[in-house]
C-alpha cells in the first residue's frame, strides 16, 4: 500500500496538459488478515510465494480479527487521504473527478445488514457497495443518490467528461452518467448484468434474476425486499424466463467464464 501510495502522489504532482486518469487499486481491507507488524504470517506467505503457490499466497483464511480489519480499513483511509492531499497541492482539485468505490461486497468482519450474501456472490450483499464521487468544480457535495449503477458506467462517464468516444467496433457495456450528474438527465434505462463461478444475476428496474451455485434459478423484487428472501418465481414464470433470456444474450457476446 505505501509503495502504491507513493507511485499515485509522484503522478499526480506531474504537469498534466490534458485530461489524465489515474486508477488506482488497493488491496486493503483483504484478505490475508495482515498489517505490517505482522512479520511472520507476512513470512509464511512470501515461502509460498517463491514456491509457485501465489493463490494459496493470497487465499489465507486464518487469522485476522475486527481489530486487524480496522487497523487495515485505517490504512486505506490515510492512504487515500495522501492522494487527496498531492491533488489538492497540485492545484487540481477543484476540477478533478475522484471515484471511490470497491469492487464486491465485504466478508468475514463485515458487516452488510440487512443485504444477505457476501464476496463472491451475486446475492446483494455480495455486489451492493456504496460509491462517492467528488468534483468540486462540477458537482454539488453532500447529495445522496439511490440510484444504481456499476463500474462500466463509470468507464463511458470518464470518456464523455474528457471529451473522448469510444471505438465504434468496440461499443461499452456501460453508459455514460454524465447527462445525470451535469444536467439533470434520468439515468438510461438499462439492464445491469453480473456472472462469477456459476452464478448469475441481472438487474431490471427492481427486479432481479439470480441463479445460485446449484443451478437454481431465483426471482427478487429488491424494491420491497432487498433482503432478497421471498423467491417471486413461481408467481412470474414469464418475467423470470425474460430475464433469464436478457442475461443469456448479454453471456453470449462474453468470453466464457474460466471453468477454474
Amino acid at each position: 500500500t505505501t509503495v502504491l501510495t507513493e507511485r499515485a502522489v509522484e503522478y499526480v504532482g506531474r504537469d498534466h496538459d490534458r485530461p489524465w486518469l489515474l486508477n488506482l487499486n488497493f488491496t486493503t481491507p483483504h484478505w490475508p488478515w495482515l498489517t505490517e507488524d505482522d512479520a511472520e504470517t507476512g513470512a509464511r506467505i512470501a515461502a509460498e510465494i517463491r514456491s509457485g503457490s501465489v493463490l494459496g499466497a493470497l487465499r489465507h483464511d486464518d487469522g485476522g480479527s475486527v481489530e486487524k480489519y480496522r487497523q487495515m480499513v485505517e490504512d486505506l483511509d490515510a492512504s487515500v487521504g495522501r492522494v487527496l492531499a498531492a491533488l489538492r497541492r497540485s492545484g487540481q482539485e477543484e476540477n478533478t473527478l475522484v471515484v471511490f468505490a470497491s469492487d464486491n461486497g465485504g466478508e468475514r468482519f463485515s458487516y452488510q445488514w440487512p443485504l444477505s450474501g457476501g464476496k463472491s456472490e451475486l446475492l446483494e450483499g455480495g455486489i451492493r457497495v456504496p460509491t462517492i464521487l467528488r468534483w468540486p468544480a462540477g458537482v454539488d457535495p453532500r447529495q445522496v443518490s439511490h440510484v444504481p449503477v456499476y463500474s462500466p458506467d463509470w468507464t463511458a462517464t470518464l470518456l464523455e467528461l474528457g471529451g473522448a468516444r469510444p471505438h465504434p467496433a468496440y461499443p461499452l457495456d456501460g453508459h455514460s452518467l454524465a447527462g445525470y450528474l451535469l444536467r439533470g438527465e434520468k439515468v438510461p434505462e438499462r439492464d445491469l448484468f453480473w456472472r462469477v463461478r456459476g452464478n448469475r444475476a441481472l438487474r431490471r428496474g427492481d427486479w432481479k434474476y439470480y441463479r445460485d451455485a446449484d443451478g437454481r434459478d431465483h426471482l427478487y423484487d429488491l424494491g420491497t425486499d432487498v433482503r432478497e428472501q421471498a423467491d417471486r418465481a413461481a408467481e412470474r414464470p414469464a418475467l423470470l424466463s425474460e430475464l433469464r433470456s436478457a442475461w443469456e444474450k448479454v453471456d453470449g457476446t462474453l468470453l466464457p467464464y474460466p471453468a477454474a
